[in-house]
């Protein structure tokens, strides 16, 4: 017998996925308004760690192996917060 399973999806493609399903129109403005600044907040966030790395690259810093694992695990989380990001950048009351 050849049981054969679906390759699991990323879970960058499951995190997308079920911030995808809220419903904006079940959250209240207040609500919309403070994802909309913790996107904001998170965004600044990922673009400070972007130059960290960029700056790194180009001054030629050599790090610790733990400053990598804790590049490893922003540049990870990175990924699964840009797609979140968008989705909940099309919430706010403002834009609409």
């Amino acid at each position: 017998m050849n049981d054969t399973f679906p390759a699991p999806a990323s879970s960058i493609t499951i995190f997308r996925e079920l911030i995808s399903e809220l419903d904006p129109h079940q959250l209240s403005d207040i609500q919309k308004i403070d994802l909309c600044a913790v996107a904001e907040e998170t965004i600044e966030g990922l673009c400070h760690g972007l130059m960290f790395i960029s700056e790194a690259f180009v001054n030629g810093n050599q790090y610790p192996h733990e400053s990598l694992e804790q590049v490893g695990a922003f540049l990870s989380a990175a990924a699964h917060l840009f797609p979140a990001l968008r989705v909940l950048s099309e919430y706010s009351p403002i834009a609409h």
